[in-house]
């Protein structure tokens, strides 16, 4: 840019903070009218965060100097943080009411920053399992190149008495064992060291979704959080994926399609995944603009689905092994592989790292199943996932109606010459007073 040139963008009044936050983090000041990228972090009060701080710090660093060294035009922004309550350390305690909110005040607070600061590219890095969701709507919502990364599962521990793995949910299973001291014990030695619960719990469930999704490498999801790729390796990667999507034009919204939703839902039975998947993927996909039962499959294709699909991990809950095992073995992209080898999952969704799908299994070359923590199709662990949807129980015959007035779910609007009224959420006909009666003739029964 021409001093002249230079000199027509400047804006003093607005300027002025920008060039010192340059200045402070080491950053060309002449690049402040350039595109803003930034990092984010989801943080918490419990282990699962702890390791985020080190990963948003490695990120931005490597981002700042991508920026220097390939002279891109993109001013770098401070890091950017929300969160919520860990459901882990607070379940069965009145406090529990908090963590699903956690879900929409990430939202809310990463989309503040996102439109705020008018963010052009971005690298999230998420723990625990509500805030991943919520910081994923807010990228779609945004819909600017950006790549999740997965802080990573804790390690599990071990009883020092009898050598026995325990876990999060060991600690939850033996609270009612008679021992006081294996209580003790178990408490003070299932979690070891950082992370997300590890095994096949929300956190991961969500972590293989959206890197099924496409919007995290599929190498990136199950080392632990404690692993030094994540800090040494992962973030120079990510950067990677986001100058490739800046560069290409790609967005979220072009990765996220109905097909890639569904291979992300499919891997998620085969994982043994959360029951929590069908809160959260209708909600990422809401926030893709695509409504997830009419246009990703219908709730009787999921149950169908959850049927058909076997389960190819040995992972707690169900099973012996935390993801960390799995990584030993190769990783999530083991399980990818299988899936695509058996005509399951589509491969042609694009991904964040400019691949398709497919092409990134190709590339990774990831090895065979070793039979014992993650199975062959031909062979699983299950023959069958455990997700399943309840159907409604529909209200008796005589009770609905076909032609009800409009009126707000759960309410009663006045109906016909009989007065009755009628409730959209489940088509019943009522009085004011909700008492079940006979619908007025000018009704025609469903």
């Amino acid at each position: 840019m021409s001093e002249s040139n230079r000199q027509d963008v400047w804006r003093p009044g607005q300027d002025c903070q920008a060039v010192a936050t340059a200045k402070a983090l080491g950053q060309d000041v002449d690049r402040i009218h350039g595109a803003p990228w930034g990092v984010v972090g989801t943080l918490g009060d419990s282990i699962c965060y702890v390791g985020v701080n080190d990963k948003v710090e490695a990120v931005h660093a490597a981002m700042g100097r991508r920026i220097t060294e390939r002279d891109l035009p993109v001013r770098l922004l401070a890091p950017n943080y929300s969160g919520g309550v860990s459901d882990g350390q607070r379940n069965g305690t009145p406090q529990m009411r908090f963590s699903l909110i956690g879900r929409e005040t990430t939202n809310d607070g990463l989309s503040l920053h996102f439109e705020g600061s008018d963010i052009a590219g971005l690298v999230a890095v998420v723990a625990c399992d509500k805030p991943p969701v919520g910081a994923t709507a807010a990228i779609m919502e945004r819909n600017v190149p950006a790549v999740v990364l997965s802080d990573g599962s804790i390690r599990p521990g071990t009883d020092p008495l009898t050598g026995e793995t325990i876990d999060l949910v060991s600690c939850f299973q033996v609270a009612g064992d008679p021992d006081p001291a294996k209580r003790e014990r178990w408490a003070r030695n299932a979690c070891p060291g950082h992370g997300s619960c590890g095994g096949m719990f929300t956190y991961n469930t969500m972590q293989s979704f959206i890197a099924l999704l496409g919007l995290e490498p599929l190498h990136m999801v199950s080392p632990a959080s404690e692993d030094p790729r994540r800090t040494e390796e992962f973030p120079d990667q990510v950067i990677d994926c986001l100058e490739i999507m800046t560069q290409r034009g790609i967005t979220p919204r072009d990765i996220a399609t109905p097909t890639a939703f569904r291979n992300a839902t499919i891997a998620a039975i085969a994982m043994g995944g959360s029951t929590n998947v069908v809160l959260h993927a209708p909600e990422i996909a809401r926030a893709a603009g695509i409504d997830f039962w009419n246009q990703v499959m219908t709730q009787k294709e999921f149950n169908q689905l959850s049927r058909t699909v076997p389960v190819l991990i040995n992972a707690r809950p169900f099973g012996k092994y935390s993801m960390v095992d799995i990584d030993a073995v190769g990783g999530l992209p083991v399980v990818v592989k299988e899936l695509l080898d058996a005509g399951v999952l589509d491969g042609s969704p694009m991904t964040c790292t400019g691949e398709t799908l497919a092409e990134q299994v190709a590339r990774i070359d990831p090895p065979a199943p070793d039979g014992e923590i993650v199975h062959p199709v031909s062979a699983p662990f299950k023959a069958t996932g455990g997700l399943r949807l309840l159907s409604a129980t529909s209200p008796p015959k005589a009770a609905r109606c076909s032609n009800w007035p409009a009126s707000k779910p759960g309410s009663s609007t006045t109906g016909s010459s009989a007065g009755a009224g009628c409730s959209t959420a489940n088509r019943t006909c009522c009085t004011p007073s909700s008492t079940p009666r006979t619908c007025s003739p000018t009704r025609t029964w469903s």
